[in-house]
């Protein structure tokens, strides 16, 4: 397996787009505990963020927020709180991997802006659902370049991560012929010559079995493996 060196993911002189912020929010930490959330809000925001549906969304989040009933200071921990139960699937992972560039857009607004290109991803960019992916490796699998610029270059996200197959974003891009966004990544972040896997694969099971056990997704209910026979 490629090794990658210990360097930024940007590698050129980008004009990323900025999003607005709000500088009194304190970073969430990596380990931090989502606050709970109740079934009937968590099933809302996933479904509108997978259909798209940001005027929805935000109104949702808002009123969660406003609520004094709830112990929710932001619009972040939030969406931090909101996870299938089953898939772990976020926010993120159901805009991402249904291309919907502009509600990405927004949720981005509520997270704090990285303070450098080599800045750990805020914990909603970072989490893996229970197959190891992340809302990088759905956009890339999908074909959504545009999110993955942005997730990149604007959330700082990893494109060097792996799920649990082993899989990086570039791998799984290139396994679901999502060209465009295998030559985005390669000629754009640092360090990444080949999606994992990649080589490895061809290799030791030759060409004609590169498609065998590749992730199935489904979009709406989280994640499913099944091997196909080559």
């Amino acid at each position: 397996m490629f090794s990658y060196p210990p360097s930024p993911f940007r590698t050129k002189n980008f004009v990323s787009t900025s999003y607005p912020t709000n500088p009194t929010k304190s970073p969430m930490m990596a380990d931090q505990k989502p606050l709970p959330l109740s079934e009937e809000s968590t099933d809302d925001i996933l479904y509108f963020a997978r259909a798209g549906e940001t005027d929805d969304l935000l109104s949702t989040l808002k009123s969660i927020v406003t609520d004094s009933a709830t112990l929710f200071s932001s619009e972040a921990e939030v969406l931090f709180a909101a996870k299938d139960e089953y898939s772990g699937n976020n926010a993120v992972h159901m805009a991402a991997g249904n291309g919907h560039l502009e509600t990405i857009k927004h949720i981005l607004s509520f997270l704090p802006k990285p303070v450098s290109g080599t800045a750990p991803p805020h914990p909603l960019i970072a989490h893996k659902n229970t197959a190891g992916n992340t809302p990088l490796h759905w956009a890339a699998l999908n074909g959504h370049v545009k999110i993955v610029e942005v997730l990149v270059l604007t959330a700082n996200a990893d494109p060097t991560v792996t799920n649990d197959a082993g899989h990086d974003p570039v791998y799984e891009a290139e396994l679901n012929e999502k060209m465009d966004v295998v030559e985005w990544i390669l000629g754009n972040c640092g360090g990444v010559e080949e999606g994992v896997g990649v080589k490895q694969e061809r290799e030791t099971s030759g060409e004609s079995s590169v498609q065998e056990g590749i992730e199935k997704l489904d979009l709406y209910k989280g994640d499913s493996r099944e091997e196909t026979s080559s």
